[in-house]
């Protein structure tokens, strides 16, 4: 009795936050679980606002770019005006271009609105991360991101199908929905995260000076950038689940069900074992985990080059799922102990734009390749390219080390 009772205890400080992290965490909750617009966005613009099918991936399409921009103004912002105040501005504008969005009715301003709109939403990001790295402590900073992880995969899992209730009455009440949500994640910012930037919370002599060069110091840091590219290849190959591994399903005879039903499965899992599988790697080597979670997605992804049964393709999932749960929260751990306490939403969002590259460019590659090159080849680039970026984040580990213990010296 005791023994569970110490167990007990110990599960239960792995998750002793400061308030604002679990308010923040809910407020990011609330707003994926009012994620109706997004998923069900292409069938609006063509059933409601008649637009074919090519200017629907279009603006689809563009919307990216505001998603590339919003990494590094989110985070320039979060270390010049606040994280809270980044944090409030981007929600609250979110709000309103959602509204507004709802009353476009031609494609000339369904585009400027869309992509504004995405500039806006993903703006908040490298903010609230910079926040929770602001109010944890460094041993508890990958169990802190991935709990918020975790919280936003059951908001993205519920959403979808809260809008395909809703959607039957009234598209109206999608876009009501999403941005009320948002709106009361700006409602819990204001009332319940306080400001955590240095620079907004202590006024220091020669603030404005230390200031100075913020931004080019983050686009020069080279350890910055090599995470950054690692980062990238990892999404290239992640997100081949979405464009590359229906298509190749349905080449080998399963049906869109078997593809529904193994996507079903990774996010069953996602929400069964990512808090105690991220709390048993949160006190190992951080680049290792890294490099760890990319043997995994590269395995799981290059098992399609041999295995074409739905059970083949199952095991492949469950495979790249447990390289897809460590990745996150593990790298936005790192970025943020390599980041300067007044640089961290700098830093964050210079990672976040250099991930979203691998939006735009990995998709139409993958597509390439597996069209003029082969299934087969195809899967086991992916397994070639997941062993270049373990090797790599293991490569990096010494100089990681460096980095830490000259910010401990300083």
């Amino acid at each position: 009795m005791q023994s569970f009772t110490q167990r007990f205890s110990s599960t239960l400080e792995q998750y002793r936050f400061p308030r604002s992290f679990w308010v923040l965490t809910l407020g990011s909750f609330v707003n994926r679980l009012g994620n109706f617009i997004i998923p069900f966005f292409s069938l609006y613009l063509t059933a409601y606002r008649h637009l074919s099918i090519g200017e629907t991936t279009l603006v689809i399409s563009l919307m990216g770019f505001g998603s590339l921009a919003a990494g590094i103004c989110g985070g320039v912002l979060a270390d010049t005006l606040g994280r809270r105040t980044t944090i409030l501005i981007s929600t609250l504008a979110a709000t309103g271009m959602m509204l507004a969005l709802s009353f476009a009715t031609t494609i000339w301003i369904i585009v400027p609105l869309a992509i504004i709109y995405t500039f806006f939403s993903d703006m908040q990001r490298p903010a609230s991360s910079a926040t929770i790295a602001d109010v944890t402590p460094s041993d508890k900073l990958s169990q802190a991101y991935g709990l918020r992880y975790w919280a936003n995969n059951i908001g993205n899992a519920i959403g979808p199908v809260l809008a395909g209730l809703l959607a039957p009455i009234s598209y109206l009440l999608l876009f009501i929905g999403d941005a009320f949500t948002t709106f009361c994640f700006a409602v819990l910012v204001w009332f319940g995260v306080p400001e955590t930037h240095v620079y907004r919370t202590q006024k220091k002599e020669g603030e404005q000076l230390q200031r100075s060069g913020q931004v080019s110091r983050a686009l020069t840091d080279p350890l910055l950038w090599i995470y950054g590219i690692l980062a990238f290849f990892f999404d290239a190959i992640y997100i081949q689940d979405m464009t590359a591994m229906p298509l190749d399903m349905q080449a080998h005879g399963l049906q869109p069900l078997a593809y529904g039903s193994v996507m079903a499965i990774n996010a069953a899992l996602v929400v069964a074992i990512s808090l105690p599988l991220t709390a048993f790697f949160s006190h190992r080597s951080r680049n290792l985990t890294l490099a760890l979670a990319a043997l995994l997605l590269g395995t799981g992804m290059g098992l399609f080059s041999w295995l074409h049964s739905y059970p083949g393709y199952l095991l492949g999932v469950i495979i790249w799922t447990l390289g897809e749960i460590l990745n996150l929260p593990i790298s936005m751990t790192i970025i943020a102990d390599i980041s300067p306490k007044h640089l961290r939403g700098t830093y964050q969002g210079v990672f976040q734009t250099i991930r979203a590259f691998s939006i735009v460019i990995a998709p139409a590659l993958g597509g390439f390749v597996l069209q003029n090159l082969g299934a087969a080849f195809f899967w086991q680039c992916c397994l070639i390219v997941g062993v270049l970026v373990a090797t790599g984040y293991v490569v990096l580990e010494k100089a990681r080390q460096q980095r830490k213990n000259e910010d401990s010296i300083s």
